[in-house]
């Protein structure tokens, strides 16, 4: 995550486990499919709670190392393993150390140019930069009542974070230099009242003091009904070889 948390302290703990509950399975899936191994070098850059950094420390395993990064790295301090490292970094100000891993992370990160040069800048030659976002292209084509008036409000409140699509990703890849990039799209499709459920609420209450509470506030109350399902944004999964 580029900023410190806006929730209260337990419920940005809650978030972030529900972030990992909902997203680490098919990231470590890809991870293992790009060929992560005992004795790489690691970086997940925002790593939010630690959850995918400590899946990776132990898939390297101690002839490897992680570097667990994040702007506020109070929860990753507590759950540390013997080869990971936790770093608190603003990744939009702080340079990175330049071709020292093998595997480079991130989630969830605003896809600004100068974050993914960093990224990028970090891997050595050979390195793969593995990157997450969202696209909200379901969202916008299903969603409707209350639902789609919390994703609106939301998206709306948050749109200067994210100055650029998910789906634009590959190409900026490209425009990095990397090669073999390539990338696959899931998608969510989930019960209200379910842990995906919880997560975009959550997400949405962060923004609630800097728009329309109301909307806010109606579109959880539809995330709790457990007789509704929804469909959730896309998750893109982009990945490029320095």
């Amino acid at each position: 995550m580029l900023n410190s948390y806006a929730l209260p302290w337990e419920l940005a703990r809650r978030r972030l486990e529900l972030l990992g509950a909902c997203y680490d399975e098919s990231s470590f899936a890809r991870a293992h499919a790009l060929g992560v191994r005992r004795g790489w070098r690691c970086l997940d850059a925002g790593a939010g709670d630690g959850s995918f950094a400590r899946r990776l420390a132990a898939r390297v395993g101690e002839s490897g190392s992680v570097v667990a990064a994040d702007i506020d790295a109070r929860l990753l301090e507590a759950r540390a393993a013997p080869n990971l490292e936790v770093r608190q970094v603003d990744l939009r100000t702080d340079e990175l150390e330049a071709g020292a891993f093998d595997f480079v992370h991130t989630r969830h990160v605003p896809a600004r140019r100068e974050v993914l040069r960093r990224l990028a800048a970090a891997l050595r030659p050979g390195g793969t930069l593995m990157v997450e976002a969202d696209d909200f292209y379901p969202i916008l084509e299903t969603a409707t009542g209350d639902y789609r008036d919390g994703w609106d409000t939301y998206l709306a409140a948050v749109t200067s974070e994210a100055p650029t699509p998910a789906h634009a990703l590959p190409e900026q890849l490209d425009q990095l230099g990397l090669c073999d990039v390539d990338a696959e799209v899931g998608t969510q499709l989930f019960r209200g009242g379910s842990l995906p459920a919880e997560f975009w609420s959550l997400t949405w209450l962060q923004a609630r003091q800097r728009t329309d509470a109301d909307a806010i506030d109606r579109g959880r109350a539809a995330l709790a009904d457990t007789t509704r399902w929804y469909f959730g944004p896309a998750k893109l999964i982009v990945w490029g070889r320095r």
